[in-house]
């Protein structure tokens, strides 16, 4: 049982870590480059939805000290933009915790693509259960 840990990914681990960590699974299951890209990723859209919400609490202040138009239509776009970041943002979670997912099913799965003598491909594929 020991040895089976050893060569297989838990499924709710790796969902659990890509969702408190950006890129988490990923890097649970040894996928680095979709780690870095899912968590820079991840990391970008929350250090960009922090800028904007600073940005629209100071335009709030403003417009709580004088009313202009011009910052009300600020507002508006600041509000937009949030809203789309914040979109954006579940969508490349839910898309992060699913390859999560769907890496650890399959980390002991084996596969090689060959190429035979006569040039055409040939799919190797290999499946170990050990119990």
């Amino acid at each position: 049982m020991i040895f089976l840990a050893l060569i297989s990914k838990s499924a709710a681990t790796a969902m659990l870590l890509t969702t408190f960590i950006p890129g988490g699974g990923q890097f649970y299951t040894k996928r680095w480059f979709k780690g870095i890209l899912i968590g820079g990723t991840q990391s970008y859209i929350i250090y960009k939805g922090a800028k904007t919400q600073f940005e629209l609490n100071d335009v709030e202040r403003k417009l709580q000290e004088s009313y202009s138009i011009s910052l009300a239509a600020e507002k508006e776009d600041l509000l937009v933009q949030r809203r789309e970041i914040l979109w954006l943002g579940a969508l490349v979670w839910t898309i992060g915790v699913l390859d999560a997912y769907v890496d650890a099913r399959l980390y002991d799965f084996k596969s090689d693509i060959t190429i035979d003598a006569r040039g055409d491909p040939k799919i190797t594929i290999s499946f170990n259960i050990q119990y």
